[in-house]
């Protein structure tokens, strides 16, 4: 049904392809004076508060790396979908040299609520092109004083919304309302939890920040180790993933945030267990036989540079990315 596709292909060019490049965002940052004064606070406040999980990219970091630079493949990203390239070709719209900047707020499915995502882009869209193609399947409306776009979603049971905010910020939101993402906005980052730990993350180019969930009753039975793993599974309360450039590398920061910090130290020492198990794993004559040397001596550089530390109730990995990862991308020639 068109109607579907023209929706999915709005959303794959502001979300899907944001995913994409965000794996470039893990191998492709380089600090700059740019980075340091990044907008990103400012679209994250345009957020409504109070969402478990916030998302951050910033797309401009990645088209100005070394690493994007220095990729094997110097042609465009290329996305695997014919619906995104109808609408590249109907809008003029191309994520890779028009999105500059995603935040994310996202809220689960709770009782009766369904799960919300609201997505702000920041980038260069022609406003008259998109309403225009939007116009052929969607249907126009106006709420908080926006034109607002609903479309149906794929199941056919819901609809979601898009509006402009301005000529270079468009926002989505799932249902028919655009009124959730003018909700419930606050300027003090203490008062909500996750957007008070993204003002820890100055530097950071990209993140993931999401509240764990209950863990339940029936996780990992079967014993007093099971029971231990579910306890210390039950303290971590956060998790934040970060990239953050360093020079001509990239280092990746995964956080987890114990509720005290005897459980932060144990899982510190769990962590370091599980590395030397791991290293210790790629020793085994059947597991270099079976991997590619490159991959294999990625990870094993990975496991001997990876950093564990604890500090009060936060555990955390660092690892430092550097252009050899492009190497895995690349074909193999035959003997």
């Amino acid at each position: 049904m068109r109607s579907n596709w023209t929706k999915r292909s709005i959303a794959a060019a502001l979300l899907a392809s944001a995913i994409i490049a965000g794996g470039f965002c893990y191998l492709s940052f380089r600090q700059s004076a740019a980075a340091q004064a990044s907008p990103g606070p400012e679209l994250l406040a345009a957020l409504p508060a109070g969402a478990p999980t916030l998302v951050y990219l910033d797309l401009t970091a990645v088209r100005a790396s070394s690493f994007y630079q220095h990729r094997p493949d110097k042609g465009p990203i290329a996305l695997p979908n014919q619906e995104y390239a109808e609408f590249v070709r109907s809008t003029g719209f191309d994520f890779e040299k028009d999105l500059d900047r995603v935040a994310v707020a996202s809220w689960p499915a709770s009782g009766n609520e369904l799960r919300k995502n609201i997505v702000i882009a920041e980038g260069r869209f022609d406003r008259a092109k998109i309403r225009s193609y939007a116009m052929r399947e969607g249907k126009l409306g106006h709420q908080q004083g926006h034109e607002v776009f609903v479309f149906p979603t794929g199941a056919g049971t819901g609809s979601n919304s898009l509006s402009f905010l301005d000529d270079q910020h468009i926002v989505m939101v799932d249902g028919p309302s655009i009124a959730p993402a003018f909700a419930g906005h606050s300027e003090d980052s203490a008062a909500d939890p996750a957007r008070e730990r993204a003002a820890r993350l100055d530097g950071a180019a990209a993140f993931a920040i999401t509240r764990v969930p209950p863990v339940p009753d029936h996780f990992a039975q079967g014993g007093a180790q099971a029971a231990q793993l579910a306890n210390l599974a039950r303290s971590i309360q956060w998790v934040t993933l970060a990239a953050r450039p360093e020079g001509d590398n990239l280092r990746i920061s995964l956080e987890g945030e114990c509720d005290n910090g005897a459980d932060a130290l144990q899982l510190k020492s769990a962590l370091e267990l599980l590395r030397m198990f791991g290293r210790a794993g790629l020793e085994s004559p059947k597991t270099r036989q079976s991997m590619d040397p490159t991959a294999l001596a990625m990870v094993q550089s990975l496991l001997t540079s990876a950093e564990v530390t604890q500090a009060d109730e936060r555990v955390r990995i660092r690892v430092e990315i550097t252009p050899d990862i492009f190497k895995l991308g690349e074909t193999r020639k035959p003997e």
